[in-house]
């Protein structure tokens, strides 16, 4: 929490606020900005810091209510509290000394301004600022301006004070005037006033920055929200700016961007008969286990469950997990562990469940997996554990991820009766774990098991990193998430929220803190289509739509202010699990076409068979053998097709699958009124720009060897951020490997 310690009525609905956030206060630069969220399930603001008081440790804040959520903020009052600050964020703004240098602000623009035009006083700039506003009532900050300007011109449209009219007047006198001609501007305000003074000075080949403030819904470089067109290449606000070269902007894209939301602003399990199951257990020979039938795993009806976000699967009951668990065969050499990364004794766990005996169950899955309820609800177990089982020879494999959802679901329930391992001795050493997703869980986990101090430094506002804001409720619910995370609390692992490596904290800052940093932070920057159209209004990165969805609570309640558009008909291109994610989101959501966009067949789809069967059985359409070529727009900039190619397969290419190969002349339009880029995610280059002393491959992953040892010492590295875009239980075998081998270096210091 961060208490509000001043909160001072500037204009109408313009409110400065003080808040204590130390370590943005230390970190910040001008330029910079937080998110910040006035209390649980309100939206994620971005607000530019003012200023900061790195003694005092608060921030100074600019906030204009033009929202139920901007309205909750201002209301709060001195000694109340905001829940989340995170930051600072973007990038600072680019201080030289110019010489002759203008500072335009335009309404509560001039608030971002005034920290960007002291900077470039300080640096020894001949400072002429330029405030514009509607009436004298809304010229803010004209002393505070005053202080380090050589000169403050003020613009009224009414006239009310100072000259009337418009800032690009007053910028037109200096341009005009030899002496007084500024060698760059700075222009912060609404896009119509930046975009004129781009114009105004384009000609005169005048360096112009503006500061951009887009659509924006997790500022960390995660969702592809904030995406702006520059130079014509599709860049992220959150990551690359604000702040741009005005000449480069894509103005008409922006403009119609930030249009896009003007409309919203269990039972307890019984322990019978156990004794009976061990004896029937052993009475069983290996072909008759073989000729038990896979149970079923019981599911909501699809039409009922196309119309909610409750779990699609409701889990098995006691007696259908000891019928799924009677079929193993405990083979000797156990091919089922070696197909799992985090290597779970599966046949010990699964015999344990044949013969009732839970808690034995629970201690064992425990014990080898730190996220057991989540891998067994979104670990593709069909491509690892399961496909090395010897069922599959004949038949159908043992389902032990339905088995592992089944023994962690118990042990939730039942967490009296589950025996904890002993911790090990304090040993005083002291690790930071950057990311509270999979990887990082996974890693804190082990960690502390060892007896290492472990703090877990999370981007975002909530725990559960991809698990949060990736995966659906209907397949993975929050409320699990929360209890498997509250576990690794208890065990002692501490949590901080809202702190950014490379913005709040440095590399350099935790390397001399800790005796060890295991970098988890994902890789969440959505890889961009490239074709005509994709930053129309109405076009997603997968990663938005998700957030919004997932960690915001966009569409799921009335009381929620993070708007997402609800398409009629939606088209989500690409077909691995977070397409399905996606397209099945949108069917939530009311889409009454809900589209897989693909230019392969069913066969080679990536994403997970359950996933692929789920969405069809909900009436997902499957658009296969087609890609798209562009997106194409009403008058207003809103999109209403996809224009396609239809493919053929070809020869297989490097990955095996058949080339996808163009028909000539068989292009079309699919009306689409919300298109979703599902097509894969990069690494976030907020961390790893910071810390270039860290090796990075060709596509900005960090390079690690097989226990996640990075090239610097002390300094590991799992998940995402070191494979691309991979799955849950990938980046959890990373975590798990590379804790393995901090206990070994921590040993050694």
């Amino acid at each position: 929490m961060f208490e509000v310690v001043s909160n001072e009525i500037l204009a109408p609905n313009l409110h400065q606020m003080q808040v204590k956030a130390p370590r943005v206060a230390a970190a910040r630069k001008a330029g910079q900005f937080v998110i910040v969220r006035s209390e649980k399930g309100e939206e994620r603001i971005p607000l530019t810091i003012g200023d900061a008081d790195v003694e005092a440790g608060t921030i100074t804040l600019f906030i204009q209510a033009i929202g139920a959520s901007t309205k909750k903020l201002i209301d709060i009052p001195v000694g109340g509290y905001m829940s989340d600050v995170a930051g600072p964020l973007g990038m600072p703004t680019e201080i030289e000394k110019w010489g002759r240098v203008a500072c335009i602000g335009g309404g509560v623009g001039t608030a971002v301004l005034y920290p960007m035009a002291k900077a470039l006083a300080d640096a020894g700039n001949t400072v002429t600022t330029v405030i514009g506003g509607r009436a004298k009532p809304l010229i803010i900050l004209a002393d505070e301006l005053s202080a380090f300007s050589d000169e403050v011109k003020i613009t009224t449209e009414d006239g009310s004070l100072g000259r009337q009219g418009f800032v690009t007047a007053e910028l037109e006198d200096m341009i005009n005037d030899p002496d007084r001609r500024p060698e760059a501007v700075f222009a912060v305000g609404p896009v119509p006033m930046m975009r004129a003074i781009a114009e105004q000075t384009r000609p005169h080949g005048i360096k112009t920055i503006v500061s951009l403030n887009p659509i924006m819904i997790d500022g960390t470089g995660m969702c592809g929200g904030c995406r702006v067109v520059i130079n014509g290449e599709s860049k992220f606000a959150c990551v690359d700016g604000p702040e741009f070269d005005a000449h480069e902007v894509d103005f008409d894209i922006l403009i119609d961007r930030l249009s896009m939301y003007k409309k919203e602003e269990a039972h307890e399990c019984r322990l019978a008969n156990v004794q009976g199951e061990r004896e029937k257990q052993q009475q069983l020979t290996p072909k008759e286990r073989m000729q038990i039938p896979r149970v079923v795993m019981p599911a909501q009806d699809a039409e009922e469950r196309s119309h909610n976000f409750k779990e699609v699967n409701l889990g098995l009951t006691l007696e259908q997990a000891q019928r799924e668990a009677l079929r193993c065969l405990d083979c000797k050499h156990k091919p089922c562990v070696n197909g799992c990364p985090v290597q779970v004794s599966i046949p010990e766990f699964v015999t344990a469940v044949a013969a009732g005996d839970l808690p034995k169950a629970a201690k064992i899955l425990q014990g080898d997996n730190a996220l057991p309820a989540v891998c067994g609800r979104v670990c593709p177990q069909e491509e690892q554990c399961e496909s090395k089982c010897i069922h599959t020879a004949k038949g159908e494999s043992v389902a032990i991820g339905n088995l592992e959802r089944f023994v962690a679901d118990w042990a939730l329930a039942n967490p009296d009766k589950v025996e904890k391992a002993a911790p090990a001795p304090d040993t005083g050493k002291k690790v930071a774990v950057i990311g509270c997703g999979p990887a990082g869980l996974t890693a804190a986990g082990e960690l502390r098991k060892k007896g290492h101090s472990v703090t877990i430094l999370e981007a975002l506002h909530d725990t559960g990193g991809v698990l949060r804001y990736g995966i659906p409720e209907f397949r993975l619910p929050k409320d699990i998430i929360d209890v498997e995370v509250a576990a690794l609390v208890k065990q002692g692992v501490d949590i901080e929220c809202n702190v950014i490596i490379g913005k709040t904290l440095t590399m350099a800052q935790l390397q001399e803190e800790y005796d060890a940093v295991f970098i988890g932070n994902g890789a969440g920057l959505p890889i961009m289509l490239n074709i005509p159209g994709e930053n129309l209004k109405g076009v997603y990165a997968a990663n938005e739509y998700l957030t919004r969805v997932n960690l915001m609570g966009a569409g799921q309640t009335e009381n929620c202010h993070t708007p997402v558009i609800q398409g009629k008909k939606v088209a989500v291109i690409g077909a691995g699990n977070t397409a399905m994610d996606c397209v099945r989101t949108a069917r939530r959501l009311g889409a009454e076409k809900a589209m897989i966009v693909y230019r392969r067949t069913e066969a080679e789809m990536p994403a997970r068979v359950e996933e692929v069967h789920h969405a069809k059985e909900e009436g997902v359409e499957y658009v296969l053998l087609t890609s798209p070529l562009g997106i194409k727009a009403d008058e207003n900039g809103w999109c209403t097709a996809l224009e396609c190619q239809k493919m053929e397969l070809g020869e297989p290419d490097e990955s095996g699958r058949r080339r996808p190969m163009a028909i000539e002349g068989e292009v079309y339009d699919l009306e689409a009124d919300v298109v979703i880029n599902a097509l894969g995610t990069q690494a976030n280059p907020i961390l790893t720009s910071a810390a270039p002393e860290l090796e990075l491959n060709k596509w900005g992953n960090i390079v690690a060897d097989e226990n996640g040892a990075t090239n610097i010492p002390g300094v590991f590295a799992g998940g995402d951020i070191i494979r691309g875009g991979a799955t849950v239980i990938l980046a959890m075998g990373d975590g798990k490997r590379a804790a393995a081998a901090i206990d070994e270096y921590l040993a050694t210091k």
